[in-house]
């Protein structure tokens, strides 16, 4: 005999693309697979979609984990765009403490309610198949938990710009541990980044003449 067709529900396939990224989806990728723009409302309506951002929602009831929040950050900001500076450090684990609020860098300018947004000119594509992946992205650009965000080295040059020497001390340090940073990787960041705020307190940091103090 011929073995039935399985027939997927709506919901069904909303839970599978909900549980690829962190419970988190868009508009758009929900038109990409075969939802019609009513099937949208009414699961607006209904609170199965919660609006997060214009055209990103979060699937379900449950309060929004950090990788929620941030990567519903990103996909508001559009194709390219990277988490970056203090909660990208914080996604590293190059930093403890409450997540910051999301802070995004963004080929192009938008504005989202409760998300720091860079202008930063577009470089490259986002590693394909990962969110973000439609589109430009920018230089230094990493895939971490599955969240677009800048690469360790970069985010440790953000990080110069707004961090005390002891605390980008200790955040280089988190950053060779976990994730084998290496001097001559952020130095061939900061080659590129020209006069940016803080490179010589890094320079300091990653050639040893900043001790680092640990908790």
């Amino acid at each position: 005999p011929v073995m039935a067709a399985i027939v997927r529900t709506a919901d069904e396939i909303l839970a599978e693309i909900a549980g690829r990224s962190h419970g988190v989806v868009t508009r758009d990728l929900l038109l990409a697979a075969g939802f019609s723009k009513h099937q949208i409302a009414t699961r607006l309506r209904r609170g199965t979609l919660i609006a997060v951002h214009r055209g990103v929602y979060r699937v379900g009831h449950t309060a929004p984990s950090r990788e929620a929040t941030y990567l519903a950050a990103v996909l508001a900001c559009g194709p390219g765009a990277l988490l970056a500076g203090r909660a990208a450090a914080h996604l590293w684990r190059l930093i403890k403490g409450r997540p910051p609020r999301p802070e995004v860098l963004a080929p192009t300018d938008r504005r989202n309610q409760g998300v720091l947004v860079h202008r930063a000119r577009a470089a490259a594509r986002a590693p394909a198949g990962e969110p973000g992946a439609s589109g430009p992205c920018l230089p230094d650009a990493a895939i971490h938990l599955g969240i677009p965000v800048t690469s360790v080295p970069r985010t440790l040059v953000d990080l110069a710009a707004v961090l005390p020497g002891p605390a980008l001390a200790r955040a280089c340090h988190e950053a060779g541990v976990l994730h084998g940073t290496t001097p001559r990787q952020v130095d061939a960041v900061l080659s590129r980044r020209g006069n940016w705020p803080g490179a010589r307190k890094l320079r300091r940091v990653i050639h040893g003449e900043e001790p680092v103090t640990l908790s």
